[in-house]
């Protein structure tokens, strides 16, 4: 397989906006052949066993229907470039018109990336609402061990995204709510950033206000949502939810691409990834906690930090390194700071962002978390 870690998008100014085409409905798994069936007759499938064992039935069911020849190839692990090479192989081996990819984030990256390396269509299929990787151009790349690495630009948007409302209802809410966690720092990081652009153009002041909006919709809609998931109802704010979660913030990070991409809830997201104690998080619970610690970082009103807490504990975060499991010794929070300040992302801040300012962000939260 050719070698696919290009920048693309990093340099040249193309806004690619989200899904080329996104189609959400109850039951619409039934129909996954129709229109798959539109950009070929022979697919390779991949995806995780939990996630092919939701949806495997009927989307076969619907495939042979539609007179569309399968193949399948298990997904384990992470994003990473063996996991990448794997699926490309198979796709030079079996010769498939389009690459099906089911499942979370790590998962619909991988297939993303081998799709476009071996440059045929992809459709994604999520089976949970944690990220928004089904909509966007990028693959977030990890090593074997789950350590971040780097951010991979793909030419183009996916070609096709189907969500199933009844299926991501019926997945356990902690993916529902990483979903809102790392939807809700588009508003956090973009807010930051958007006050160091002088000028800002079109598509960048857009990005901010359908960020604006998105904070707003999951103020009064997030937790009625994972109530309902709780008792596996797919109430509409739920359906809100999962349009916010996949499809606007996938378009929000188009919009703001080559603007607003930045801040620090990220970058503190890839420092905690550093350390081992971290890997059995979700990504959007460590991109909550990201989002906490800005706030100390920005140095905003303690009032507003508190609201915030309050908020993410509705939700179900643990807003603190005990909370969530991870190591809160010195020698760690080193770790994360250390992690945290090369990020290329923490350098887009306001302001110069220092080890020892996050050692002391971190620090002030755990006496807030744990005192309240």
């Amino acid at each position: 397989m050719k070698n696919i870690f290009v920048p693309f998008g990093s340099t040249d100014r193309i806004i690619k906006t989200s899904a080329i085409q996104y189609f959400h409905q109850a039951e619409i798994k039934d129909e996954f052949g129709k229109y798959i069936g539109l950009l070929g007759k022979k697919v390779l499938i991949s995806g995780g066993t939990k996630a092919l064992r939701s949806i495997e039935n009927p989307l076969i069911t619907s495939l042979e229907k539609s007179e569309i020849d399968w193949e399948k190839i298990p997904f384990h692990g992470e994003c990473c470039s063996e996991n990448i090479s794997v699926i490309g192989d198979k796709i030079e081996e079996t010769k498939p018109d389009v690459m099906v990819g089911i499942g979370g984030g790590k998962s619909l990256d991988t297939a993303k990336a081998a799709a476009s390396a071996t440059q045929i269509p992809i459709v994604c299929i999520p089976t949970i609402a944690a990220t928004c990787a089904a909509v966007t151009p990028v693959s977030i790349l990890y090593s074997r061990e789950g350590a971040f690495k780097q951010i991979l630009y793909l030419p183009a948007s996916p070609n096709l995204v189907m969500v199933d409302t009844s299926v991501i209802a019926k997945a356990p809410k902690e993916y529902l709510v990483s979903g809102i966690f790392d939807a809700l720092a588009k508003w956090y990081e973009g807010r930051a950033i958007f006050s160091t652009i002088k000028e800002p153009d079109t598509f960048t002041i857009a990005a901010l206000k359908l960020a604006q909006l998105l904070n707003q919709q999951m103020e009064e809609k997030a937790i009625k949502a994972i109530e309902s998931v709780m008792v596996r109802k797919a109430a509409d704010q739920v359906r809100d939810v999962i349009d916010l979660n996949i499809y606007v913030t996938g378009m929000i990070q188009g919009l703001g691409f080559f603007t607003l991409r930045g801040g620090a809830a990220h970058p503190v997201h890839n420092g905690l990834t550093v350390l081992k104690e971290s890997h059995h998080l979700l990504h959007g619970d460590k991109v909550g906690y990201g989002i906490l610690i800005q706030q100390f970082l920005e140095n905003r009103p303690m009032n507003e930090i508190e609201r915030i807490v309050s908020f993410f504990r509705a939700l179900g975060l643990h807003p603190s390194l005990k909370g969530l499991g991870i190591p809160s010794n010195r020698k760690a929070i080193q770790k994360i700071a250390e992690k945290a300040c090369i990020d290329e992302d923490m350098r887009k801040m306001p302001f110069p962002v220092t080890e020892e300012m996050v050692i002391s962000a971190i620090n002030r939260l755990e006496e807030l978390a744990e005192g309240t």
